[in-house]
């Protein structure tokens, strides 16, 4: 019986002291496609309105003397941060599989620093391997190599 494998460009990271790994394939076009919109994405909720109102709200949660606590800001502020800390983990699952977001931040709702702290540590990897795939797409397809018709 004649066999083959074709590399699927999977890659491995580790993200917790547990062992778990996330895995992404550098052969999926859609990947970087997919990581570059996210990280786009998160960039953009700064200029978000919602957001902007929550910063403000932010400042509004302890009274100026710093004797009083208005819980319904702070709840307000609240909602609003962990309702798109929740969107941002649907999307990193979506990028990097099912549960991706629970082995990289455990059974929390990460906030803001985390997960920007998440995406300050990953993007040094998957330019690596970006670079590695380009790098070897060069020499596959370099029109000095000599294919199958030499």
């Amino acid at each position: 019986m004649d066999s083959l494998r074709v590399d699927n460009g999977i890659r491995k990271i580790e993200v917790n002291d547990n062992g778990d790994c996330i895995e992404f394939s550098v052969s999926d076009g859609g990947f970087f496609k997919g990581f570059s919109e996210l990280l786009q994405w998160f960039d953009d909720q700064k200029t978000q309105q919602e957001i902007k109102e929550a910063e403000e709200q932010g400042n509004e949660v302890v009274s100026y003397d710093g004797k009083e606590i208005n819980y319904e800001t702070l709840r307000n502020v609240v909602i609003i941060r962990e309702n798109l800390s929740k969107e941002v983990c649907k999307k990193i699952d979506n990028i990097f599989g099912d549960f991706a977001s629970e082995k990289i931040f455990g059974k929390i709702i990460p906030d803001m620093f985390s997960i920007a702290e998440f995406f300050e540590k990953i993007s040094p990897f998957i330019e690596k391997y970006a670079k590695e795939r380009n790098q070897t797409i060069s020499k596959k397809y370099n029109k000095n190599r000599k294919g199958a018709k030499s």
